[in-house]
């Protein structure tokens, strides 16, 4: 017989080494990390949500812009970030997509501008209750007169990589 049960092994064996040889730098590009350095992430807007005169409670509603000019298409799972007006620290915000699946999170194509919206709620502390009181008593001129800055990172994932990002961004009008 010309094709033992060995010889079939063999021939797999070698044909899939074969294959993955051949086949080792694209394996190779794509489970390479993204290069998140060129990722541009920047402050588009800030608007008052909603606001609470009995709580001193403000919702701020944050866009961020982000622009991908790299060549491989990438999500993100977490972004995380400090909100600063007039440089003072106003609160923590958290933006997860961490149980959603890959598939359904925000896609930062090559060439692309994407737009991330996340809700952050303003808590009175002693710190912060001057930018607080301007926002309830004249919200649209505070809103604009206040320098708005974001200091945060983001995890940056491809196919098989996961990557943090840094970002320090100021809105700029």
């Amino acid at each position: 017989m010309f094709l033992s049960k060995r010889k079939i092994v063999l021939f797999g064996v070698i044909g899939a080494l074969a294959i993955t040889i051949i086949l080792l730098p694209r394996i190779q590009y794509f489970v390479s990390a993204p290069n998140v350095d060129v990722i541009d992430f920047n402050l588009a807007a800030v608007d008052i949500s909603n606001l609470s005169n009995n709580t001193n409670n403000i919702e701020l509603s944050l866009l961020f812009d982000v622009y991908n000019p790299s060549d491989k298409s990438v999500t993100t799972s977490k972004v995380e970030y400090d909100l600063f007006g007039d440089d003072e620290l106003l609160g923590h915000g958290v933006l997860s997509y961490e149980d959603i699946p890959l598939n359904g999170r925000p896609q930062f194509s090559p060439g692309q501008t994407t737009t991330l919206k996340s809700s952050i709620i303003l808590q009175p502390s002693d710190t912060n209750m001057d930018i607080i009181e301007n926002l309830i008593n004249n919200p649209s001129d505070s809103i604009n007169s206040t320098r708005w800055n974001v200091n945060g990172s983001s995890q940056i994932e491809s196919a098989f990589v996961i990557v943090e990002k840094d970002f320090n961004v100021d809105l700029v009008r």
